[in-house]
């Protein structure tokens, strides 16, 4: 007798203390998979709320910041903006670092190293250069976040493809199997039964 579970069923006790056994694990694997699927839920909306404050105030400080960028041009005129800003010797360098949130590896945005403005330039520049470093900053975390929500969404669509083959498919059919041999059993055991009858009754008779 062949099935959907890939095995060769067996009408025997044996087989079905097995597969009994079998459905228990499988059954407390879905639930499991019922919990993580429900707190990955649970984290992505939360993750989606927090995006939305984010980008709100990050659009925000991009206007800031190029209000305080257009002032500090009007006030020290372009060719001098232009001359402090060649003067920065460093470049940019961020490293992209592995973290683990809810057993999901996501990327940690870390800056290794920045231009220096400190002792260079004056006041306006400085200004500047401060609001548009907590600017990089505001991006740095709201693109951490962007590939956290879209890592969180993708293992939450397997997770939940996972549980629904647990419950539509795999667990229905082995209660139906299950059912099959247990039915099987007893038409056995009422046969057997029938039988014994039947001997025993022509052995009475004879006896008679």
């Amino acid at each position: 007798m062949a099935t959907a579970l890939g095995a060769r069923v067996k009408p025997t006790k044996g087989f079905l203390l097995q597969l009994k056994k079998r459905v228990g694990f499988v059954e407390e694997g879905y639930k499991l998979l019922e919990l993580k699927r429900d707190e990955l839920a649970n984290e992505l909306r939360a993750s989606l709320d927090v995006l939305g404050a984010k980008r709100r105030e990050l659009e925000e400080r991009v206007e800031r910041s190029l209000r305080n960028l257009g002032r500090a041009y009007a006030s020290l005129g372009s060719n001098e903006m232009r001359s402090q800003t060649k003067a920065v010797e460093k470049s940019l360098e961020i490293d992209v670092l592995p973290r683990s949130v809810m057993g999901i590896v996501v990327p940690y945005l870390k800056v290794q190293s920045e231009p220096s403005v400190i002792n260079k330039f004056g006041p306006i520049v400085r200004s500047v250069a401060r609001e548009f470093r907590e600017l990089m900053e505001g991006l740095l975390r709201v693109a951490e976040l962007e590939s956290r929500i879209e890592r969180i969404a993708d293992d939450l669509e397997k997770t939940n493809r996972k549980v629904n083959a647990l419950e539509k498919i795999v667990i229905p059919e082995y209660k139906r199997v299950i059912k099959q041999i247990e039915d099987r059993l007893d038409e056995d055991l009422l046969e057997e039964f029938i039988r014994t009858k039947f001997v025993r009754s022509i052995i009475s008779e004879r006896r008679a």
